[in-house]
């Protein structure tokens, strides 16, 4: 089988602390703008999809992925598992890479690592270890481990969260960089993350910013990382 690597966003407008937040802006381009562009430098990905719900609240989510020249999946808005198998499903995406539509700075060399890693080794997933900061990353996984997860998967958390059948299950391994930067935040789940991302863009172009210009940023404005240190991820 010809395999084709499908990087999928799980996206919607219903987030219990920070309802709408994907759609929310800097410098004119969204959030989930933001992730579906710099997704497309990721190389060795063959699609980008955005698995939204068929909530009339999402259609927005729609409009926005097609804009940036996204394909475009619907299904349960609580089953996120199902999306990411029916998504897989309809667009014949032998590996996946998941990636959360509100991790507006995630990083393309990162996640290409974590695809080749995965492509080159027997592992269930791949994903990133406490070296990376939160929000860069994937979750990596071939479709046969997705269809296990999506046919055994008994309770709501595993239906919620997509892979929790696979670590408990699978071969998992976790990348490390060689400085740990697994302190910082870089996702957006409260109004102090949206703090400090526009923080970050007002130093840096948000579409175009590296790690280690982040890094930098950071460093050069130690009370940036005040900001958000103290919000806890939920799980």
């Amino acid at each position: 089988m010809v395999k084709k690597i499908g990087l999928i966003i799980q996206a919607h407008m219903g987030s219990t602390r920070l309802p709408g937040k994907v759609l929310k802006t800097v410098n004119g381009i969204s959030v989930l703008g933001y992730v579906i562009s710099r997704l497309k430098k990721v190389r060795n990905a063959d699609a980008i999809i955005v698995a939204t719900s068929t909530l009339d609240m999402d259609d927005a989510i729609v409009t926005e992925s097609e804009k940036y020249g996204a394909l475009v999946y619907r299904g349960d808005n609580d089953d996120v598992l199902s999306r990411y198998y029916k998504a897989a499903k309809k667009y014949e995406i032998t590996d996946i890479a998941r990636i959360c539509s509100d991790n507006m700075f995630i990083d393309p060399e990162i996640v290409e690592h974590e695809i080749n890693i995965f492509m080159q080794n027997d592992y269930d997933l791949v994903t990133s270890g406490t070296t990376i900061p939160l929000g860069l990353g994937t979750e990596v996984f071939s479709f046969d481990s997705l269809e296990e997860a999506y046919f055994k998967s008994t309770t709501p958390y595993e239906h919620e969260h997509v892979a929790p059948y696979i670590y408990e299950h699978g071969k998992v391994n976790y990348c490390e960089m060689d400085k740990d930067m697994g302190k910082y935040r870089f996702t957006l789940d409260t109004e102090e993350d949206w703090k400090l991302i526009n923080a970050i863009a007002s130093k840096l172009n948000p579409k175009e910013c590296t790690l280690e210009d982040i890094i930098t940023v950071m460093e050069k404005n130690p009370e940036f990382y005040e900001i958000n240190k103290h919000v806890k991820q939920k799980s």
